[in-house]
């Protein structure tokens, strides 16, 4: 048996952002449990035993050690030698998707990996301590949640994430092997004023650019299409920060990721411009092992 379960937990605060990731991979006899954590300047990484954590089978929920993540809020306590993290972040009320992101492909077996989104924004408060470097979150800012399970991350893929005024969007475009085949799959998740706005592969999008700095989506018709364009604009990225990502789960691939990133966001709707924003606190992923 080869798999992994994880949540990643981002805190969006004016000056700084930190992103938290409760993970489980189990390969064979090979089971671990990990946190992970990403900051402008840094990032870090915690084994713990698979046994010393659990995820609840309903709900948002999920314990690691000492640390304890749910739709109330996250607690973190790590002391080992290298590393120190306290924190105690309260989390508003969630603001969930209409329904399952995968739609229809999670009635599909043998996925590489199911994506999930718990809460595209929330309200946070709260502390979190990182080897005596505390960082705070008050008053307008603000939370997201998402989540992954399967037995590997795509060998090629897009991730980015950012939330602004009341604004928040979460795009990915990946090439996803399926019964000895591959395609081009995306899933983009926009909440405006209230609003959802969904691009997905099995809605008929059809992505137009996929590259390490640029991701564009065309999905529909007429007045109804929608048209999504994400570009980061600070060229080569000088904050991308080490992670490790599963292969047959097993935590053995190193992946780069940016929690303050420059990039611009554009969702156009026939010839109305949704939004056109840009953040320099973005989320920020790319990664292809495919030619590599």
């Amino acid at each position: 048996m080869a798999n992994f379960f994880g949540y990643y937990i981002k805190c969006a605060g004016k000056q700084d952002t930190i992103a938290v990731i409760f993970g489980r991979a189990v390969c064979g006899k090979d089971k671990t449990a990990f946190i992970q954590i990403v900051t402008r300047d840094n990032s870090y990484c915690e084994n713990f035993d698979y046994e010393d954590s659990s995820v609840a089978k309903h709900g948002f929920e999920m314990h690691i050690g000492l640390n304890h993540v749910n739709e109330q809020g996250m607690t973190l306590n790590i002391d080992s030698e290298d590393l120190e993290v306290t924190a105690e972040v309260k989390f508003g009320k969630f603001k969930p998707i209409k329904y399952d992101a995968m739609g229809p492909f999670r009635f599909l077996p043998f996925m590489e990996c199911r994506h999930m989104v718990v809460s595209m924004q929330h309200a946070i408060r709260g502390e979190i301590s990182i080897n005596g470097v505390t960082y705070t979150f008050g008053d307008g800012d603000v939370g997201y949640i998402e989540g992954d399970r399967g037995k590997s991350f795509p060998k090629k893929y897009f991730w980015s994430q950012a939330n602004h005024n009341d604004i928040s969007v979460s795009a990915s475009c990946a090439i996803i092997p399926y019964l000895g085949i591959r395609f081009k799959g995306t899933i983009c998740f926009i909440h405006v004023k209230g609003q959802e706005f969904r691009l997905a592969t099995y809605l008929g999008a059809s992505v137009k650019q996929f590259s390490e700095s640029k991701l564009v989506i065309h999905q529909g018709r007429g007045n109804k299409k929608l048209s999504l364009e994400i570009e980061a604009l600070d060229g080569k990225p000088t904050n991308a920060r080490s992670l490790l990502a599963p292969t047959r789960g097993k935590m053995n691939r190193t992946i780069h990721e940016s929690v303050h990133r420059t990039v611009r966001y554009k969702l156009t709707q026939g010839a109305k411009t949704v939004f056109n924003f840009t953040s320099d606190r973005a989320a920020f992923e790319y990664s292809d092992s495919v030619n590599t």
